[in-house]
């Protein structure tokens, strides 16, 4: 990348209110996602809703105040995809790992025992699954249950911890080959 393409980078990171500093890899699949949020335009809440409407809304605990100087969520969640998409493995380098076919690997997506995401027509694989060179213990059975979440909440839940699992995260609690079923108990539902 030269100059001018690093700094045309920079200025577009800035202009969404980050740092271009994140490894290269990480930059370009952020951009990429961050080209494809849909452009949504809203005023403030409050001036968008009759009072009858704020009423009902807050009677139901619904926080309308405008907070902008608050975490975001949108961008949260984009940064989150990013860094999942970044990371994440074609079946061919998969398959590599695991010393199988990349068609195996797309058995196993089928299958739903390996999770994976399509992305403009091609499979992006999680890489929490992995363990070194093999897969986590029993990962296929995890990935079945929570077959139907998306990607940034599959990754939100595995890596954290959770008090049914001994204050263990169920990636981890996998690992240590733990029982299953207690990790299968504490799946969200899709």
């Amino acid at each position: 990348m030269d100059h001018t393409e690093a700094l045309a980078e920079q200025r577009y990171f800035h202009a969404h209110g980050l740092k271009a500093v994140a490894p290269e890899g990480l930059n370009a699949a952020l951009k990429a996602a961050i080209d494809e949020l849909q452009v949504a335009l809203y005023g403030p809440s409050r001036t968008e809703l009759t009072d009858t409407e704020i009423a009902m809304l807050e009677r139901a605990g619904v926080d309308l105040d405008e907070r902008p100087d608050g975490a975001d969520p949108m961008l949260d969640y984009t940064t989150e995809f990013a860094a999942i998409r970044a990371t994440s493995l074609t079946p061919a380098a998969l398959a590599e790992s695991l010393g199988i076919t990349p068609v195996r690997v797309r058995q196993m997506i089928r299958e739903r025992s390996l999770y994976a995401m399509r992305i403009e027509g091609r499979l992006h694989i999680s890489a929490y699954q992995l363990s070194g060179k093999t897969l986590v213990p029993n990962i296929g059975r995890v990935n079945q249950a929570i077959a139907g979440l998306d990607p940034v909440s599959v990754q939100r839940w595995i890596t954290t911890s959770d008090p049914d699992l001994e204050d263990m995260t169920p990636l981890n609690w996998l690992k240590a080959g733990r029982d299953i079923d207690a990790v299968l108990r504490v799946a969200p539902e899709r």
